[in-house]
This record gives C-alpha cells, sequence and structure tokens, in this order.
C-alpha cells in the first residue's frame, strides 16, 4: 500500500466510501499543511471544532442552512486531518481520541441547540425541550456504538491486539467513557473478553482473527451508519427542502430503527462466536 494511502486510512477495509473518496484525500491535503504550518493535532482538532460549532449554530436561521452545512463539512474533513496528522508525527493517544469524539459533540450540541431554538421561536412549545434532549441522548448512544464497533474491529481483526478487561489499563475519563460503550454493547464485551484469555503475548491468535473478522466484517459495515456522516448529510438534505424542524424525527424515527436492527444482528453474532470458542 503506497504511504500516502497508508497515512490517509486508520481501517481501510471499513471506511465508508465517502471517507475513502472525499474526506480522507482532503484530510491528507490539510494534514500536510498542518504539518508544514508545525501545528499540532490537538490545535487541528480545535480548529475543527470551531468550525463545526460555527456551522451548526447558523442552522439557527434556515436560509444560512447550506452555508451551515458546508462549515459542517469542512469541520468533518479537519476531523479526518487531525488523525492522520497524529499518525504522520506519531502522536496519537487516547486523549487525542477523546479530543476527537468531543469535537463531534460539540458540533452536535450546536446544532441541536440551534435547531431546537429556531423551532422554539416559531411558536414550538415546551415539547420541542423533550424533543431535543430525546433525541440528543438517542444521538450520543448511537455514536457510541459507531465507535465502539469500530475500535474493536480495527484493535481486533486488523491490528491484532488483545484488548484488555475493562479498569486493567485505563483510568479517569477514558475508563468512563469505555465503560458505557461497553454497558451498551451487550455481548460484545464478553467477545473482548475471550480472545484475551486466549491471547498468546498481549496478541490475538490468528485463527481468532480470521473468524473474527468473517464474523463482524458486515456488521460493523452496517455500524457505519450510526456515523457522524448520516446525521449530516440529513442536514444537508433538510436545510435544502426547507424542513431543518424534521432532523429531529429524523434521529428517532429512521435511525432508531436501524439501530434496533444493528444491536440485534451484532448480538447475534456476538452469541454466535462465544459459543464455537
Amino acid at each position: 500500500m503506497p504511504e500516502s494511502v497508508g497515512l490517509a486510512f486508520k481501517a481501510y477495509e471499513i471506511e465508508e466510501l465517502a471517507d475513502v473518496y472525499f474526506f480522507r484525500p482532503l484530510g491528507m491535503l490539510l494534514a500536510r499543511a498542518a504539518l508544514a504550518l508545525r501545528l499540532t493535532p490537538t490545535t487541528v482538532t480545535m480548529i475543527g471544532a470551531g468550525v463545526g460549532v460555527a456551522g451548526g449554530a447558523l442552522l439557527y436561521d434556515e436560509r444560512f442552512g447550506l452555508l451551515a452545512f458546508g462549515l459542517i463539512i469542512v469541520h468533518s474533513i479537519l476531523d479526518s486531518s487531525d488523525g492522520q496528522l497524529a499518525r504522520m508525527t506519531g502522536q496519537v493517544t487516547d486523549l487525542g481520541r477523546i479530543l476527537d469524539g468531543v469535537g463531534g459533540y460539540l458540533t452536535h450540541i450546536a446544532i441541536y441547540i440551534a435547531i431546537g431554538a429556531a423551532i422554539t421561536t416559531r411558536g414550538g412549545g415546551a415539547s420541542v425541550v423533550a424533543l431535543v434532549l430525546t433525541a440528543a441522548v438517542c444521538n450520543i448512544v448511537h455514536a457510541q456504538m459507531y465507535d465502539y464497533h469500530r475500535t474493536s474491529y480495527m484493535k481486533t481483526a486488523i491490528d491484532g491486539v488483545a484488548l484488555q478487561p475493562l479498569g486493567s489499563h485505563r483510568h479517569g475519563v477514558l475508563s468512563m467513557y469505555e465503560a458505557m460503550q461497553r454497558l451498551l454493547s451487550g455481548w460484545h464485551a464478553g467477545v473482548e473478553a475471550s480472545l484475551a484469555k486466549r491471547s498468546i503475548g498481549g496478541r490475538v491468535r490468528e485463527d481468532d482473527r480470521v473468524r473474527y473478522r468473517l464474523c463482524f466484517y458486515w456488521r460493523v459495515r452496517g455500524w457505519n451508519l450510526m456515523g457522524d456522516n448520516t446525521r449530516f448529510y440529513a442536514v444537508g438534505a433538510l436545510a435544502w427542502f426547507h424542513h431543518l424542524d424534521w432532523f429531529f424525527s429524523f434521529v428517532l424515527l429512521p435511525m432508531n430503527a436501524v439501530f434496533v436492527m444493528l444491536w440485534l444482528w451484532q448480538a447475534r453474532a456476538d452469541r454466535r462466536f462465544l459459543a464455537g470458542l
């Protein structure tokens, strides 16, 4: 694999097509520019978060909806860029992973507040607050499972690293973050624990890696639907049709329906995998 591609893709085999052909290539260009300017990955993350928050805030006025969508897409490019810069400079850290997630959450908070405030201003009642909060909780759950299953697949199937039991190597915020993910994941935490017990020197056995890949490849592809891109595309489409007020219904209805189907599909595969160990 060429160096540029290797740097651009941390998990090439499970990347979304939009990442492969749009976000990662543009993110690499910005990463190289940031490297030339001696910017750190954290600085790029902060810039990306600022752009995302600005885009989200503009959604308060539907006249700026497409401009807001454009800024949110720039945020996504920068979100790709900071990780690539970290890998280029050998600065990949758990803190960077957390900050990267915080940037995405801040962007979503801005989107939710702006659209919710706009609906309220146009005469929406107190029920709007409940609608916004419910959709936000669902958003968090979706994002947690997207991040968890992609990370688990990358560490296990691609890197061959045996994931350690919760609490054995983490402390503070990251420990709580991962505890929430594993609580939501159902049986997959048991899959990780079983593979760790069978590992050799902290490495997943090759036969387990092959079986893991065969069992979970399409599942992790499915979890990509719960990523930020899906919600951002929805913002763009709804801004185009001047119906940003439908955004929360989009999160609560079709996205939740897909989430439930993915969770059940994943649980079935987890139980089958554990039964075969």
